[in-house]
């Protein structure tokens, strides 16, 4: 009998040892480029599962002996900056925007292209997606996935918003394109006059995107607007069935799984350097500076600590638990995101869930108080 308790301690006490060390891999992450030591970054999806082993083992250690919680809690201490960009702790009674004049209100959502290639009622989602859009009345929308064009019988979304949410300020990527008639990109619409617009491309290639930004005037002060697609996984439609044979044990998945590593690989490393390129383009800003976009990264990645910096995380300064974006794979994949520089305060944060994309659109609402910033004069 003895010896079975021995062997049991000594098992759960091995266990426990290998999720410490995968847990402080992984929230090493942070300051280890992919570009330099790519497989690290896969740690970063275990990250929530890991953490959550750590408290279930902390807890365990109260029943049984004590003292071994010492493993568990020093890693969750040493951990504690990739955890406290993980979770957020605000509840919902102080998370109200702030009306008037004074504030804005900053929607980020992938649309997907508004359900171009659904096999069916591609019409019907756009038309609600329009009407979620338009019910949050916001002053400033950045758009991924976005899709447009000038053929007839086709939709022409970039009119159309302007149009129908009032917001007849813009600026569009058109990173592809097809006969010069249908585009597809990232795009910027404000309320608020656009004073100087451009795009940046973070790589290299023909599937390659553009970061973009606008300069937009709100009363007396401009601020820059950032919007972004971080390269993602391109995971086509027999990848997911691969993955989803895998999750239910109906496939080893030996060759598909070889294939995605693959992809996850490159698509690791090209948003590592990505996020470079945006990190410095960000800090270069000589306004306050709000940054939207699909990382199709956790808060635990290299490219969330890098683009982040120094700026506010809108949903960690106003929202609670892990705040999922992506609708697939996993429930713990926050990879949509606005940021804001330490010029304005966050007043709210919602995350409004529906299925009318795989991405759930994130609302900010904001209150510029800084102070010192260059002063533009807008040619009327």
């Amino acid at each position: 009998m003895r010896f079975l308790r021995l062997f049991t301690k000594g098992f759960f006490l091995i266990i426990n040892l290998a999720v410490v060390i995968l847990f402080l891999a992984a929230c090493l992450a942070p300051y280890i480029s992919p570009a330099w030591f790519w497989p690290i970054s896969f740690l970063t999806l275990a990250f929530p599962f890991l953490l959550g082993m750590l408290v279930i083992f902390l807890v365990g250690w109260l029943f049984f002996n004590y003292k071994y919680t010492l493993l568990s809690l020093i890693a969750i201490l040493l951990g504690w900056k990739s955890i406290s960009a993980f979770i957020a702790f605000h509840l919902p009674a102080g998370n109200k925007p702030l009306s008037g004049p004074q504030s804005l209100t900053v929607m980020s959502y992938n649309v997907a292209q508004f359900g171009l290639y659904r096999e069916k009622d591609s019409k019907y989602n756009r038309q609600a997606m329009f009407a979620l859009i338009k019910k949050q009345e916001p002053d400033i929308a950045c758009f991924q996935d976005f899709y447009t064009s000038e053929k007839k019988n086709d939709f022409n979304n970039r009119e159309d918003i302007s149009k129908e949410m009032q917001l007849p300020y813009r600026y569009f990527s058109s990173d592809f394109n097809r006969n010069g008639m249908q585009h597809w990109g990232s795009i910027i619409y404000s309320k608020y006059p656009i004073i100087a617009s451009d795009k940046v491309k973070m790589s290299v290639g023909p599937l390659s995107e553009s970061l973009i930004y606008a300069d937009i005037v709100k009363d007396d002060d401009t601020i820059r607007i950032v919007n972004m697609h971080l390269e993602s996984y391109r995971f086509n439609a027999k990848d997911y069935n691969a993955i989803r044979k895998i999750k239910n044990q109906e496939d080893t998945g030996l060759v598909a799984t070889k294939s995605i590593v693959q992809k996850m690989r490159e698509a690791y490393i090209r948003r590592s350097q990505q996020a470079d390129i945006v990190g410095n383009f960000i800090r270069q800003s000589p306004y306050p500076v709000i940054v939207c976009g699909d990382f199709n990264d956790t808060p635990s990645s290299y490219t969330y600590f890098t683009i982040k910096g120094d700026l506010q995380d809108a949903f960690l300064k106003k929202g609670f638990g892990v705040g999922r974006t992506f609708n697939g794979l996993a429930p713990t994949l926050r990879i949509d995101y606005i940021f804001a520089s330490d010029d304005f305060k966050i007043n709210s944060f919602r995350r409004i869930n529906s299925d009318l994309s795989d991405h759930y659109p994130v609302i900010a609402n904001l209150s510029l108080v800084g102070s010192g910033v260059p002063e533009v004069e807008v040619n009327k």
